[in-house]
């Protein structure tokens, strides 16, 4: 059960009684009066409640301060307790998508394991938000993916910069019209060698096409959408999946065409199914970010961000 802290801090985070309520599956009546009782005991009001969003009062912002204080106080004692009970065993929790947690994280960690051979990783698939909230809870120590937090209590540092590409189809008719743009698996993986490189695809030559796009909550989601429209046009999806591997299988059988990481076809067998385009558009560049919490007390996380950071050039 949620004590006043965790109440009151959750009408603060959602700016408002309703949305807090249905996070933490209470009555809003409940949490309002709980919220009020707690106002009572301190002698000042923490939320102006005449405010759309409900905001904080001065004597509120101070409030929160010091509740937040105490949260991190308390997630300290946890955490060190717990590297107590585990007599010496390291483990370190790290969040990303599908693609990273299976092809890029475990070769990753190759090196920094070869001098930590007692650390054990554990590598949590899942979305942004999720993985965000885990992170927070100290169910992971570190998220490698493409979104950046704002959060004061996390910290987001760019790694490395990935490029998002076009999979078509290999039996795709457009195909034969882009041939000057159109790479096939084999020279898509040659196009950074000398004379290999051909020219940035117009986003608009595929304004008729039908996509595969990931669901929404993630940059790889809007950064597509915001790419066709700066090209002029809204895309036409036929399909939304949860994970970029997905639509790249799904590229393979001929059900749409997808934006996806250049690094994936790196990764993957080679297949004559699905033709590859590096788009023209500044927005198809991203940076890849370490995320983690801004006060740490796990020694091995600062080894491993100092280790991964040794190695931020050029693209992913």
């Amino acid at each position: 059960m949620a004590d006043y802290k965790e109440y009151v801090y959750a009408v603060y985070k959602e700016k408002g009684f309703s949305k807090a309520a249905q996070k933490l599956f209470i009555s809003q009546p409940w949490l309002s009066a709980v919220v009020k009782k707690e106002e009572e005991r301190i002698g000042v009001p923490i939320f102006d409640r005449s405010s759309k969003p409900v905001s904080l009062t001065p004597e509120g912002k101070y409030y929160i301060e010091k509740i937040e204080q105490i949260m991190q106080l308390e997630k300290d004692l946890e955490n060190h307790f717990k590297e107590l009970r585990q007599h010496g065993h390291k483990e370190i929790h790290i969040g990303s998508s599908m693609f990273f947690c299976t092809y890029v994280l475990p070769r990753l960690m190759e090196d920094f394991q070869g001098q930590h051979p007692d650390v054990t990783f554990t590598f949590t698939e899942g979305e942004p938000e999720g993985l965000t909230h885990k992170l927070m809870t100290g169910e992971i120590d570190l998220i490698l993916e493409a979104e950046k937090t704002d959060s004061p209590d996390l910290e987001s540092q760019p790694w490395r910069s990935e490029e998002l590409v076009m999979a078509v189809p290999a039996t795709d008719p457009i195909n034969k019209k882009l041939r000057p743009y159109c790479y096939d698996f084999a020279s898509f993986l040659k196009r950074r060698q000398p004379g290999c490189a051909k020219p940035r695809v117009p986003l608009k030559k595929f304004a008729k096409a039908s996509f595969l796009f990931l669901k929404e909550g993630n940059d790889s989601h809007d950064r597509s959408q915001a790419m066709c429209r700066e090209a002029g046009f809204e895309p036409q999806v036929e399909m939304y999946v949860t994970q970029m591997m997905t639509a790249y299988y799904l590229v393979c059988e001929g059900r749409g065409i997808a934006f996806l990481r250049s690094a994936i076809p790196e990764s993957v067998s080679p297949t004559s199914s699905v033709c590859f385009y590096q788009i023209d558009s500044e927005l198809a560049m991203r940076d890849i970010y370490l995320t983690y919490m801004t006060h740490r007390t796990n020694p091995l996380i600062d080894a491993l961000l100092e280790d991964l950071m040794k190695d931020t050039v050029g693209v992913f």
